[in-house]
């Protein structure tokens, strides 16, 4: 086969080789325009048209992950019954509150009151505080008294445990 092809080439009049080498150098070029560069070129203009959604789509991907890690991250088990009264009083210790002056009476499983003989009001409103940010048990309701010292206070108090 490649003996026949090179015996015809040879045939052929300098000329005739010229008009066919051109003509196939010229049928390459436009079959590679065709197949490989208008091709790679429309999906090049695609790409680009499509790059700032896909940043957005990125970027709103990569919130939401955050959201997901912080919201895992406070995620805990619903307090009820004992584990609420355990929270409060982690909570009173860990803020330097003396327990002999309290009294915790659970009211139901997510319900809580407390009863202070005597407390300082800043003590007081900061624990509150604590109990809400940390463990998410809000104020339901409350009743406070002054005392004839100054800054001191007594306080009872309704907690609720908000859930999960």
């Amino acid at each position: 086969m490649k003996e026949t092809a090179y015996t015809w080439w040879r045939q052929l009049a300098p000329r005739e080789r010229r008009l066919i080498s051109w003509g196939g150098t010229a049928l390459l070029a436009a079959l590679c325009y065709a197949y490989l560069w208008q091709p790679l070129s429309a999906e090049r203009v695609k790409s680009r048209a499509s790059l700032p959604q896909l940043r957005a789509d990125a970027a709103n991907m990569a919130a939401q992950a955050e959201e997901a890690a912080r919201l895992r991250q406070n995620a805990r088990a619903v307090l009820s019954g004992p584990a609420l009264q355990a929270a409060i009083q982690q909570a009173m210790n860990e803020a330097g509150l003396d327990e002999k002056n309290v009294q915790i009476i659970l009211l139901d499983e997510h319900r809580a009151s407390i009863i202070w003989r005597t407390i300082s009001f800043d003590a007081w409103t900061a624990l509150i505080s604590q109990l809400q940010k940390a463990q998410r048990i809000r104020l339901e309701s409350c009743n406070i008294e002054s005392l004839p010292e100054a800054g001191l206070v007594r306080a009872q108090a309704v907690l609720e445990e908000v859930g999960g």
